[in-house]
């Protein structure tokens, strides 16, 4: 059989298995044993895709993964970044749409210290929704606000999906998260930019109140930040200064969140339960999503598909980054649908080929990747963050549709930055080029 028929098939009947609603590692997993028994007769195939699975989750990296959840878990349930948002509410509010500036500001903080977007979008929403709606903003650009803002803790280090990224495309995790340091930044004040031109043309939408502050009561309030401060400079320092790895600066992190939690008395053994329970899930999630992946990707590619597709895309009579515009482009319809930690664990294996192949700067297009699956986590239908922020208030307090339109103004930021950052590559590969050996 022709190689791309066993790549339709393949993709075709994972695709299937997604829309009848069964779970996306049982889906990959079961089309890896499938495939198993159908291109090694016998038990050789089976033991392949165990060996696969049981060879990436044992890789010492991914220990870092459940230890930066726990991480943005404490910080969540101890309110560590209530103070943040306050002292940023201060310098912002005189603005249009001030609040809704802390708000974007709040979540690129916080992603510094989350790695998980769920996490993210909650604690922002948690914090900033109900003042926003007492101040009476329009309840879809709230939400949409709350979304994108929360999406950012998936670019700007450190990040779940760029150290899965980086496991499997055997690239520094260091030098990923350096690299969306800058792109995050830029999706941030093209927020801001947004959020301001938008209420200065209608006001109405996000009215403020009377309420100022002086420098001086401003200037005092920044010691409030300590906290998240302190765990932003501890991941820096520890990392890019070479003191640790980023597992070990990971677990270095996790310490100090408890310390500080303990010092600032926001620590109880609730939370520490709340905490726990809620990173065995998602560290479960994830883990059996590499193993269906991985799996997965090991039937693409020794039944030849990879090396097949990788070959008659390169001899396409297109440039590479024409090619990394269709893939873009591919990326963002599935982040509509898809969990981003699945579409990255999915496409990796069958994509890293291609990039090799057209000498594509693997960390330049894992930067890409992500930033494309800040836009999916604010997409319909299916925009994990849209949920999140529509669970978060009553639901006669915001309309879905509502919350739909809005968000589509931060998803063209999105895609914006990805524009960007393929006319300018520097600003996913300078920092990397500084920090990286």
């Amino acid at each position: 059989m022709e190689w791309y028929f066993v790549l339709f098939i393949l993709v075709g009947s994972l695709t299937l298995l997604l829309f009848l609603g069964l779970p996306v590692a049982f889906s990959l997993g079961f089309l890896s044993m499938a495939g198993a028994l159908v291109f090694w007769p016998g038990t050789e195939g089976i033991y392949g895709v165990a060996l696969a699975g049981y060879s990436h989750m044992s890789n010492y990296t991914l220990v870092c993964v459940p230890l930066f959840i726990l991480m943005a878990q404490i910080v969540m349930y101890s309110h560590m970044g209530t103070d943040t948002y306050d002292v940023a509410d201060r310098f912002l509010r005189n603005l249009p749409g001030g609040l809704g500036m802390t708000s974007t500001v709040f979540g690129a903080i916080f992603g510094a210290v989350c790695g998980a977007s769920t996490a993210g979008t909650a604690t922002v929403g948690l914090v900033s929704l109900p003042e926003m709606q007492k101040r009476g903003y329009q309840s879809g650009l709230s939400g949409a606000i709350v979304a994108f803002s929360g999406a950012l803790s998936i670019l700007i280090p450190p990040s779940v999906i760029l150290i899965i990224y980086g496991t499997l495309a055997n690239e520094s995790i260091g030098g990923l998260f350096a690299g969306g340091i800058i792109p995050g930044i830029v999706m941030t004040i093209l927020a801001l930019l947004y959020i301001g031109i938008r209420v200065k043309l209608n006001p109405s939408i996000a009215p403020r109140d009377d309420v100022r502050f002086t420098w001086k009561e401003k200037l005092s309030s920044l010691w409030r930040v300590w906290a998240l401060l302190s765990l932003v400079a501890i991941l820096l320092i520890t990392i890019y200064t070479g003191i640790a790895t980023p597992t070990e600066a990971s677990a270095i992190a996790c310490i100090a969140v408890f310390a500080i939690a303990l010092a600032k008395k926001n620590l109880n053994m609730e939370i520490i339960r709340k905490s726990l329970l809620a990173t065995v899930k998602t560290t479960s999630m994830i883990g059996w999503i590499i193993i269906g992946a991985t799996s997965f990707g090991y039937i693409i590619i020794y039944s030849g598909c990879a090396t097949s597709l990788t070959d008659w895309v390169v001899s396409l009579p297109v440039p590479p980054y024409a090619i990394v515009a269709v893939l873009m482009a591919g990326f963002f319809f599935m982040g509509m649908f898809l969990d981003p930690v699945a579409i990255v664990m999915m496409t990796t294996p069958i994509i890293l080929p291609i990039i090799h192949a057209l000498n594509i700067n693997v960390l330049w297009f894992g930067i890409l990747v992500t930033v494309n699956m800040c836009a999916g986590n604010i997409s319909p239908p299916m925009g994990l963050n849209l949920y999140i922020v529509k669970g978060l208030v009553p639901p006669e307090m915001m309309d879905l549709k509502d919350l739909f339109y809005a968000a589509v103004p931060f998803i063209l930021i999105d895609i914006i930055t990805i524009m960007l950052i393929m006319v300018f590559p520097f600003l996913a590969t300078w920092l990397p080029s500084l920090v990286v050996t």
